[in-house]
């Protein structure tokens, strides 16, 4: 026993004995009872299986109609702010303050540049561009002002830009005054297409071509163009060309001389006019009109002083007849 207590108080112990295992190696201890350690045997219930399992037991929760009603409250808001046009008003006052940061900024008309314009008033044409100075340049439509700006009488297309940071730029075509057109008691000053382009100003485009009649500006172009083709001298000393009916021209002369002209084949009664004219000075004679709607024939009516006077002019032999001038009382323009 001394012995034993002398160890021991030295600090020195005996080592235990160890125990003897009985697993064989390589295999686990209590593998039924090690299967389940550290997991679970089955997976937990997700909230929809959850919610699903509450209803079939008529547990319901107001947390999914909650979250249902709110979705429907905010698609209808939202679908009222779209149909309603909220949503785009809300964009454009978005953009209208954007501008009116940039023009602050230096960004703000301050000169309308205008090219190619001729006759269009100047008045007119700063109305149609529709800006005052100071505006914001990018709240500036330009697609819109070409458009009033083309409703002018006198401009055929117009073009316009912006020059940053501040200048508009304006480019017009003009229309080409092409003839003076009464309707009714109005006069209008019309293009070479025959449309009408406005009736301010007429009086100085007096030297213009002057017609008359419903109808008369559509086929103005092809007669003046034949004529000043083919009988330029004649064209001089037409004072107006009226259309009748419709259907032909007559030309009045500077010196009152009404010649009628046929609805078809009007290039050969010219010819034919012209021809007269110089070997007989029929133009310039003591006449009322020349009718040239017959092919075979030229009627030339005198005045009612030259009828009383002369009796039957001179006769002129044509290809297909005999030509009677004579005093034949004056019809009414067919």
């Amino acid at each position: 026993m001394r012995q034993v207590k002398a160890q021991s108080r030295t600090g020195v112990r005996a080592a235990p004995k160890k125990k003897s295992s009985k697993i064989a190696p390589g295999k686990r201890r209590n593998a039924s009872a090690m299967s389940t350690f550290g997991r679970r045997r089955e997976r937990p219930a997700g909230p929809l299986a959850l919610w699903f399992e509450n209803l079939r037991e008529g547990n319901f929760g107001t947390r999914p109609f909650t979250m249902g009603a709110v979705a429907l409250i905010a698609g209808v808001i939202v679908y009222g702010i779209v149909i309603g046009g909220h949503a785009q008003a809300a964009v454009d006052a978005t953009g209208r303050q954007v501008n009116r940061v940039l023009a602050l900024s230096g960004f703000s008309i301050q000169d309308v540049t205008v090219t190619g314009r001729a006759q269009t008033r100047k008045d007119d044409l700063l109305a149609a561009v529709g800006v005052d100075r100071g505006d914001p340049i990018f709240g500036f439509d330009t697609e819109a002002a070409r458009q009033r700006i083309e409703r002018l009488g006198w401009v055929r297309s117009a073009t316009v830009t912006r020059l940053l940071p501040d200048t508009i730029r304006i480019e017009v075509s003009e229309r080409e005054p092409f003839a003076l057109w009464q309707r009714g008691g109005a006069l209008s000053i019309i293009d070479a297409e025959g449309q009408p382009i406005t009736d301010e100003g007429v009086q100085d485009f007096a030297h213009l071509p002057f017609i008359v009649g419903f109808g008369a500006p559509r086929e103005t172009p092809a007669l003046l163009n034949l004529m000043r083709a083919e009988q330029p001298q004649l064209l001089q000393r037409v004072r107006a060309f009226v259309r009748v009916s419709d259907r032909r021209w007559n030309l009045r002369l500077e010196n009152g001389v009404d010649v009628k002209l046929p609805e078809m084949g009007v290039g050969k009664a010219l010819a034919d006019l012209a021809a007269y004219d110089t070997k007989y000075k029929v133009l310039s004679r003591d006449i009322v009109s020349v009718d040239l709607r017959l092919p075979d024939r030229v009627s030339v009516e005198l005045t009612e002083d030259a009828a009383a006077t002369k009796g039957i002019a001179t006769e002129a032999k044509t290809k297909n007849g005999v030509v009677r001038p004579g005093g034949a009382a004056r019809g009414g323009n067919t």
